[in-house]
């Protein structure tokens, strides 16, 4: 197992608004561009561990077609996806297959940036809708990684003092269900622990980063999960190198992120 998280995706309807309300945040955006369908574009919020948000959202052309997460973005937006970094996702796969989840045979993807830099990677899916088992996305490089990642001092610095993600919080039905899956997917065992309402939970650790996975604890996680489905449903970024864990942070306004719960620790 070599992965680490590449991103997080936060999606919307209008890229324009979503990037004038992640400055608000304390954000530094980074431009994109428009990806091989011509049906959607993106701007890139990059961190200092090389970790990045994912600002998402339809082009004109893209609001009559058909895309994964735009059954999402028509039912409010917000954080939808998340995705790993590997080196070598052919091989990744088959050991997902092997451990009985169908995850895609990795395909081609690219974008173009606004000064027209072509950017190239791997992809491979979950099966499945958006929601409908919350497992994350796979990404290899086939051009270099700092070509599509921000990473210049000035694009990853951010006024709300912001260096990477500490963790991502995945909301699910089933604790040992959905716990089961993601260890085959991560090639990692969890730890079990539990949270301060003393429910359950499995934390998972890659690279730097973990994952929790957790039922809701709220009448308002109740009806997330009942409204999307399984998957994220907070990001948790850290400002500094000390141990954090995922009941740490204040909330950044999730109005400004579609209501994505994301905290800075």
């Amino acid at each position: 197992m070599s992965f680490s998280i590449d991103h997080v995706v936060i999606a919307s309807n209008n890229l324009d608004g979503a990037i004038v309300n992640a400055r608000v945040a304390g954000f530094t955006v980074v431009p994109g561009g428009v990806h091989g369908s011509g049906n959607t574009h993106n701007a890139l919020i990059g961190f200092a561990d090389g970790s990045y948000m994912e600002l998402i959202a339809p082009t004109p052309q893209g609001r009559t077609a058909e895309h994964r997460w735009f059954g999402r973005i028509r039912n409010g937006g917000g954080l939808v996806d998340f995705c790993l970094l590997g080196a070598d996702l052919n091989t990744e796969v088959a050991r997902i297959h092997e451990a009985g989840i169908e995850y895609s045979k990795p395909f081609a993807m690219a974008r173009a940036t606004l000064d027209g830099i072509r950017i190239e990677w791997l992809l491979s899916t979950p099966p499945g809708l958006t929601g409908q088992n919350g497992w994350p996305f796979m990404i290899e490089d086939t051009t270099p990684r700092a070509v599509r990642v921000p990473h210049a001092a000035d694009q990853i610095r951010h006024e709300n003092g912001s260096q990477g993600v500490a963790g991502i919080t995945l909301l699910v039905r089933d604790v040992d269900t959905s716990s089961k899956a993601c260890e085959a997917i991560l090639g990692t065992e969890p730890q079990s622990t539990v949270d301060p309402e003393g429910r359950m939970r499995r934390l998972f650790f890659i690279k730097g980063a973990w994952i929790q996975v957790r039922e809701p604890r709220s009448g308002e996680e109740r009806d997330h999960l009942a409204r999307h489905g399984q998957g994220p449903y907070q990001v948790s970024l850290r400002s500094n190198d000390g141990p954090l864990g995922p009941d740490d942070g204040s909330f950044l306004d999730p109005a400004l992120f579609s209501g994505a719960k994301i905290t800075v620790v």
